[in-house]
């Protein structure tokens, strides 16, 4: 099994709750790689919602560069937009965070739960103790 085929997961409080693939849970993982959009994302959690100009004054960037840091989070579904006029208000997407924070959870108490096989040796000689 390749890492995009990746199962979803069974064990989720519910049912439809957790991310679809690994490939989702890694575009996550890549949109709050950036300590700026992990800023906007905290910033937000505080005010709600905010258009670009307001999240511009908590940062010290520049409004382009903010602007692009709030599209790849938008692309990544973690801020919806609400167009009013000229202006773009960003929000949390609070439902694709909750989900992104299970799967996260999930994945790493799988990763936990793995034990290493040192080699084809090690294996053989472990499961004929079993």
């Amino acid at each position: 099994m390749s890492v995009t085929d990746c199962p979803p997961s069974k064990s989720c409080a519910e049912p439809g709750t957790c991310l679809d693939s690994c490939e989702e849970l890694a575009a996550i993982f890549r949109a709050l790689g950036h300590p700026a959009r992990l800023a906007i994302i905290k910033q937000l959690a505080v005010q709600d919602e905010a258009c670009c100009g307001e999240i511009v004054n908590h940062l010290p960037l520049a409004q382009s560069t903010v602007s692009q840091h709030l599209q790849v989070l938008k692309d990544a579904g973690l801020l919806d937009c609400d167009a009013r006029g000229r202006n773009c208000h960003y929000l949390l997407n609070r439902e694709k965070l909750r989900r992104a924070e299970l799967c996260s959870i999930e994945f790493f108490d799988r990763l936990n739960s793995l034990q290493p096989v040192r080699s084809v040796a090690d294996a053989e000689a472990r499961a004929d103790t079993e």
